[in-house]
């Protein structure tokens, strides 16, 4: 299932408002991936086996060690939340369908007589 521009934005916010081990964690609890590209030693001056992927809510990003692939997703994550035409003039924060109201009751036809 795809996330939704609010998921990525709220955890955007949240990483960003933490220290590394606060992000590390956090990375955890919301089930994303950080992983290195090789732990074979043998491959410690290989750069591309010593790359470090990120994969959380849809968006993917790499670094040359950990701290850098979760700054290089907290941009991927600002670049698709700036790309997205959904966010709310006021403040930019993604448009929420419900904007802070309750969903409607469902449908009771209390109208149809007036009809």
């Amino acid at each position: 299932m795809p996330s939704t521009p609010q998921e990525i934005y709220a955890a955007a916010r949240a990483l960003r408002a933490r220290c590394r081990f606060g992000q590390a964690m956090l990375l955890q609890e919301l089930g994303g991936k950080l992983r290195p590209e090789s732990t074979d030693p043998s491959d410690r001056f290989d750069f591309a086996a010593t790359r470090w992927h990120l994969s959380l809510l849809g968006l993917s990003a790499s670094g040359s060690d950990m701290p850098s692939a979760l700054d290089a997703w907290l941009r991927a994550a600002r670049i698709h939340h700036n790309l997205d035409g959904t966010r709310r003039a006021a403040d930019g924060r993604p448009d929420c369908p419900y904007n802070g109201a309750k969903p409607l009751p469902p449908n009771t036809n209390r109208f149809k007589d007036r009809i």
